[in-house]
C-alpha cells in the first residue's frame, strides 16, 4: 500500500482504474512530454560584476563643509543622468545642502533633475559623468523565489554584489514592486537589483519595519515615468507613498496575519479600489483559514484589477480550501493564462485534478510545474502518486527517484519507491529500500520488510 501525498493526509490502495479512449489518448501526449528544456544559463558572478559595476555609483549628500551626510547608491541610466532612491537625497530640500557623485575614485557635482516622492524615485543631472548606461530589464513578470543580484555601495566605496531571491511582489503603479531577500547596508538605497543576465529590474530600497530592516525594490519600469510625474524638489521631504505596501509586506513576511487583517481592512475602507490591499486581505484570511472571507478579498482584488494573476493563483487555492474544485480549476486556469510559467499555479491545478481524480489533467500539471521547476519534490511526489493510482508503477518509480534525490529524508516517497519495486518484482533494489527507510522510520521499514522482502 503506497503513501498518498502528505498534503492529502490519507492512505490508497494500489487499484486499477479504467479510463475511456480520450483520458488514454490524454495520457499518452501528457507522458510523451519531456520535463527537460533548454537550460537558461546565468552570469557568472564574475561577469555579472564586469556587466553591471561600470553603472552603479556612489550618492553622497553633503553640507556647506563637504561633510558627508547620507551615503546611497545610484544606477547609471542615461549620458549624466543617474537614478537613486528619494530617500538617499531628501536632505538637499535644505539650504546648504549639495550632492556628489563618485565613480572610479572621481568626484562629480549633480543636480537634483526630476523627483517623483511618492515612488521614492529621483533622478540627479550629473554633468561630465559619461557613465556607462545600465541595460534596462522589465520587472513585469518577476515572481517570488526569482534569483536575483544586488550591486550597490557598502560600507566605505566599493562596490558590493550579492546574491538572494525575490520574497514577494505586489502589483502597484503598473508593474511589480518587490520585496527582496538580500542582506544590504544602508549605503545599498538606490543600488541595482538585476536579473541573472545583468539587467536592471529595480533600485534597491533599504526600509526599517516591525523593528527589522526589509528590503524592496522600485520597479525599472518606474525610471521611463520619471519626467512625467516630477514633483517640486521641496516634495522629497516627505516620501509616503510607499508606506503603507512596505508594512504590508513586512508584516507578511514576519507572518502576522491578524495584525495584516486589520492593516489591510483599515485600506481597503480608505481606497476600495485598492488592489494590492484586497490582495493582502486575502492573504491574511486564507493563513487564519478564513477561505470565504479570503475568496470574497481576492474576488475584489481581481475586480479592481482583471489581470492580477496571483490573485487568481490564490482564488483558486482558497476555492480548493473549501472543496469549490470547478471554482479553483477556473481561477488556476485564468492565473496560468496570465502567466504560464507559474510552477506553483501548475502544482496546485494538478493537487485538484487529483482530488477529482482527474489523473491524466493531474500527470500534466504536474509535469509542466516540472518542466519549469524541475527541483520540485512535492511534485514529483505527487505525480508518483498519481502514476499509483493508474497502475503504471514503473513511471511512479522513476517520480519517487526523482523525490528522493531532492528530499532523501522523505520516508514516504522512500516507502512508496519501494511498494513500486516490489509490484515490479525489482528484488535487487528492495533491500536498499529497506536499509533506507531503517535510518529514517524504523517501524515502517520492519513492516515493509515483512509485507513486501520476506517470502
Amino acid at each position: 500500500m503506497a503513501v498518498s501525498p502528505n498534503n492529502r493526509q490519507k492512505k490508497q490502495d494500489i487499484l486499477p482504474v479504467k479510463m475511456g479512449g480520450l483520458g488514454l489518448a490524454l495520457l499518452s501526449s501528457f507522458a510523451a512530454a519531456d520535463v527537460l528544456h533548454v537550460p537558461h544559463i546565468p552570469l557568472t558572478p564574475e561577469r555579472m560584476v564586469m556587466r553591471v559595476s561600470p553603472s552603479v555609483v556612489e550618492v553622497d549628500v553633503v553640507d556647506t563643509h563637504g561633510k558627508s551626510i547620507l551615503q546611497g547608491s545610484g544606477v547609471v541610466v542615461g549620458a549624466d543622468q543617474v537614478v537613486t532612491d528619494c530617500h538617499v537625497v531628501k536632505e538637499l530640500a535644505k539650504e546648504g545642502k549639495s550632492t556628489l557623485v563618485r565613480k572610479s575614485g572621481s568626484t562629480f557635482k549633480a543636480t537634483l533633475q526630476y523627483a517623483d516622492p511618492a515612488r521614492d524615485l529621483c533622478q540627479l543631472n550629473v554633468p561630465h559623468l559619461r557613465g556607462t548606461p545600465i541595460t534596462l530589464g522589465s520587472a513585469g513578470k518577476i515572481r517570488a523565489g526569482q534569483r536575483i543580484h544586488a550591486i550597490s555601495v557598502s560600507g566605505g566605496h566599493e562596490l558590493v554584489l550579492r546574491e538572494g531571491v525575490v520574497s514577494n511582489t505586489r502589483p502597484h503603479g503598473g508593474s511589480q514592486y518587490m520585496h527582496v531577500s538580500v542582506a544590504v547596508s544602508s549605503g545599498s538605497s538606490g543600488g541595482a537589483l538585476v536579473d541573472d543576465q545583468g539587467r536592471l529590474i529595480g533600485l534597491l530600497s533599504l526600509q526599517s519595519l516591525e523593528r527589522q530592516n526589509f528590503t524592496f525594490a522600485l520597479p525599472v519600469e518606474w525610471i521611463g515615468e520619471l519626467s512625467k510625474r516630477a514633483q517640486p524638489v521641496q516634495t522629497i521631504t516627505t516620501i509616503t507613498g510607499l508606506a503603507w505596501l512596505n508594512r504590508a509586506m513586512a508584516l507578511e513576511k514576519k507572518a502576522d496575519w491578524q495584525t495584516l487583517l486589520r492593516f489591510a481592512q483599515q485600506e481597503v475602507k480608505r481606497d476600495p479600489a485598492n488592489a494590492a490591499a484586497w490582495y493582502s486581505v486575502g492573504a491574511a484570511s486564507a493563513h487564519l483559514k478564513q477561505y470565504t472571507q479570503a475568496v470574497q478579498a481576492y474576488r475584489e482584488a481581481i475586480r479592481n484589477q482583471a489581470e492580477y494573476d496571483e490573485a487568481w493563483h490564490k482564488l483558486g487555492v482558497a476555492y480548493a480550501s473549501l472543496k469549490e474544485y470547478d471554482h479553483a480549476i477556473h481561477a488556476y486556469r485564468d492565473a496560468l493564462r496570465i502567466q504560464p510559467e507559474n510552477a506553483e499555479a501548475w502544482y496546485d491545478l494538478g493537487n485538484t485534478h487529483y482530488e477529482l481524480k482527474h489523473y491524466a489533467h493531474a500527470i500534466h500539471a504536474y509535469r509542466e510545474a516540472l518542466r519549469i521547476q524541475p527541483e520540485n519534490s512535492g511534485a514529483w511526489f505527487n505525480l508518483g502518486s498519481t502514476y499509483d493510482n493508474l497502475n503504471l508503477h514503473g513511471e511512479a518509480a522513476l517520480a519517487y527517484q526523482e523525490t528522493v534525490r531532492i528530499q532523501p529524508e522523505n520516508a514516504d516517497a522512500w516507502y512508496n519507491l519501494g511498494v513500486n519495486y516490489a509490484l515490479l518484482n525489482e528484488r535487487g533494489k528492495m533491500r536498499g529500500i529497506y536499509h533506507a527507510l531503517r535510518k529514517l522510520d524504523p517501524a515502517r521499514a520492519e513492516r515493509y520488510f515483512n509485507t513486501y522482502i520476506l517470502p
